[in-house]
């Protein structure tokens, strides 16, 4: 799993599917996978869900509920990049009749720090002001609702999608600036309508400058240059004062943006980070099935007559019969199995579903097998695995065959790891259970079955 978002969606994805499992399976999947794992480890559900991947020849797939989440935060980025580039633009704005007002620039600057710290308490205390809109345009692009799992984690993955969004206004912000002192001529200054002395800014600007002021000095004004460089709109200013002395503030300024807008902005999204992986790993402990599996994996599952001498034997609860195996050249091989062993005229391309192909490889399948299909064919054989447990994916396979073909009987072939022996008796009475879930017709076949043939139902 790439990620702690992706770890909690296939976990709850894991536990949809398994509510279609027995109780009994479950318990005796998940304790044998800790018995594997070894007393005293703590469970690793990555670890877990890679298991049943690999169990089902399945790979781990891309998640349509974060495909909104990245599509919204790339927006957001390239908006805070192209919102920096045209902000620091248009505060470098000079058409020669007044400095560039540096009162300005840190009022921009206050109001990036505070609209920082105010994404970052909203995602800290949980607030979701945006929530409905979010959902509403996710419904509108995606056509479907937000995943259940991800609303209590709307609010810190908003934050943490403002705070990148900031970081990159503020860099884009920075290299405007960077650009601008190198291809143009900038003149600063600063100009208020209240009666400040330049004492008074000296000391403001010293405040602002407190952090580099010990081992940057050249980005530290001094208050010569703040008397020399206050100006008024209607005064011819800059009569007296040397043209170099109105361009000395731009280290201030680019020192000013990284330090008050740049490094706030990167520490809170560092925290927005932490913060959401915090939550993530607290909505996955409280997950329904979460505490499930946890009691599984401890509990050891109890085998009645475990002991007896028919033991081995099928369940008298198995009622239905397997059926030997038909000749047909409808042959679906699923999750990576091979009948090459075990039919007698075994096709030359047999069509494949299941593992890791997509849901639109198993419909691409199901589409060639119209296309093969003749009159005389009334069988559909699916090869699978007998030792694998039969999956909620095969049993969707199966209703979207019989209702495209409600006419073809569904034969399971449980083929062995030794392709010449049968199945074990344990293996076959699992996918005879899951036959008769599945309805009436599907059946399961075996070599060496006395031929049955079955009027599809």
């Amino acid at each position: 799993m790439p990620g702690h978002l992706e770890t909690l969606l296939a976990f709850d994805h894991q536990h949809q599917r398994d509510q279609r499992q027995s109780p009994t399976f479950l318990h005796r999947r998940d304790r044998r996978y800790a018995l594997d794992r070894g007393e005293g480890h703590k469970p690793d559900i990555r670890h877990w869900l890679g298991q049943l991947q690999a169990l089902n020849g399945t790979t781990a797939a891309g998640f349509p509920e974060l495909r909104f989440w990245r599509h919204f935060t790339t927006v957001f980025i390239t908006a805070g990049a192209l919102l920096g580039v045209i902000t620091m633009s248009g505060l470098l704005f000079y058409d020669g009749g007044q400095q560039i007002n540096i009162t300005v620039i840190l009022g921009v600057i206050l109001l990036q720090l505070v609209l920082a710290l105010f994404t970052a308490c909203q995602g800290l205390a949980g607030w979701q002001p945006w929530a409905p809109l979010a959902h509403s345009l996710q419904h509108r692009l995606e056509k479907r609702q937000p995943s259940s799992v991800l609303r209590p984690l709307f609010s810190p993955m908003m934050a943490r999608t403002a705070q990148a969004a900031g970081l990159t206004f503020g860099v884009a912000g920075l290299l405007t600036l960077l650009v601008s002192v190198v291809v143009q001529d900038l003149a600063f200054g600063w100009s208020t309508t209240l009666e400040t002395s330049a004492e008074g800014w000296y000391r403001v600007v010293s405040w602002v400058a407190a952090p580099w002021s010990g081992w940057l000095p050249v980005a530290t004004p001094n208050l010569d240059l703040v008397t020399d460089t206050r100006f008024f709109r209607l005064d011819a200013a800059g009569t007296d004062t040397a043209s170099i002395r109105w361009g000395a503030w731009w280290p201030f300024v680019a020192m000013a943006w990284l330090t008050w807008t740049i490094l706030p902005r990167l520490l809170l999204l560092v925290v927005a980070t932490l913060d959401l992986r915090r939550k993530e790993q607290r909505a996955l402990c409280d997950h329904p099935g979460y505490k499930a599996l946890l009691w599984r994996m401890e509990t050891p599952a109890v085998e009645t007559g475990s002991d007896a001498t028919d033991s081995g034997q099928l369940p008298v609860d198995v009622t239905s019969d397997t059926v030997a195996i038909p000749e047909t050249p409808l042959v679906v091989c699923w999750a990576g199995a091979s009948p090459a062993d075990i039919l007698t005229k075994p096709p030359s391309q047999p069509l494949r579903a299941g593992g890791n192909q997509s849901l639109q490889a198993d419909r691409d399948t199901l589409d060639a097998i119209a296309e093969r299909r003749s009159p005389e064919d009334r069988h559909l054989l699916v090869v699978t695995r007998s030792w694998e447990p039969p999956t909620a994916e095969l049993e969707d396979f199966l209703e979207d065959a019989t209702k495209q073909f409600p006419d073809l009987a569904l034969i399971l072939l449980p083929v062995a790891s030794d392709p010449s022996q049968p199945p074990a008796p344990q293996p076959l009475a699992q996918w005879l259970r899951f036959a008769e879930r599945v309805g009436q017709n599907t059946r399961v076949a075996t070599a060496n079955t006395p031929e049955v043939h079955h009027a599809p139902q």
